[in-house]
């Protein structure tokens, strides 16, 4: 290190709902994030942002004409290389304060910017979480499973094939060390996976969607897997859901083996 200061890379909630309109208005967001997050993203001019169109989308409803004039995005998306870091960073390192904007929720969750957190870190820039809205956390604590332990897995197989077998070696998993499990999946395969977790999850584990989660479509249905196969499914289309499956919650949770 040369000893010169570098700026802050502020770590930014975006709303869960990034494509419902209603949640995008100022009185809608202040119920939804944390005044410390709607005061940066009003206050910097700098972002590292996944989604420019939903970060503009967003910014424009909390800052006047004057401030999006001064507004500099630059992207770090699916598309991103390693190699690509460093040049959005720079600026950073220069001194000037950034804020990392995913496209919904808390950053560096099931995104690229970890890879640019862990970059700022060898750097030796320093890190700022400011808190929000988690899909993975709402869901979880809404769920009735146990939260004791659990693991967020990210996305399952897109084959069927795959990913019922996929399921099949979690829930021998989730019998052995009792550790509730929790996943997402691109919404247009949102009913497949659901058609797949309700038929094969056994009558003694709890099964929870979590769909649509701050929005004005929020739906969170949990039970056992006996439960889900003697009802109709409800049907959960393109909205953003949350998974998961494992025991459900105890005062005196059961010994794994």
């Amino acid at each position: 290190m040369n000893g010169k200061k570098t700026g802050t890379l502020f770590l930014l909630p975006a709303p869960l709902q990034p494509y419902a309109a209603g949640t995008w208005d100022p009185a809608a967001l202040a119920q939804t994030m944390p005044a410390e997050a709607l005061r940066l993203l009003r206050s910097l001019d700098f972002f590292i942002v996944e989604s420019e169109r939903t970060a503009l989308r967003l910014l424009s409803r909390l800052k006047d004409r004057e401030s999006m004039e001064r507004l500099s995005l630059k992207i770090l998306d699916e598309h991103s290389a390693d190699s690509d870091i460093p040049g959005l960073l720079a600026e950073v390192l220069d001194g000037r304060d950034c804020g990392f904007l995913t496209e919904a929720g808390m950053p560096c969750i099931a995104d690229p910017g970890a890879a640019l957190v862990s970059f700022a870190h060898s750097k030796g820039v320093g890190v700022a979480p400011v808190s929000g809205p988690s899909s993975v956390i709402l869901a979880l604590v809404a769920s009735g499973l146990d939260a004791q332990r659990f693991a967020f897995l990210g996305y399952l197989p897109q084959d069927k094939t795959a990913r019922r077998s996929a399921v099949q070696r979690l829930i021998k998993e989730v019998r052995n060390d009792g550790m509730t499990r929790i996943f997402i999946e691109t919404p247009y395969r949102n009913d497949a996976l659901l058609a797949d977790l309700a038929s094969l999850v056994p009558d003694e584990l709890w099964l929870c969607a979590a769909s649509g989660l701050c929005g004005e479509d929020e739906r969170i249905v949990s039970g056992p897997g006996a439960q889900w196969r003697s009802a109709p499914l409800p049907k959960i289309g393109k909205i953003p859901a949350v998974f998961l499956f494992g025991n459900r919650a105890s005062l005196k949770p059961k010994n794994t083996r």
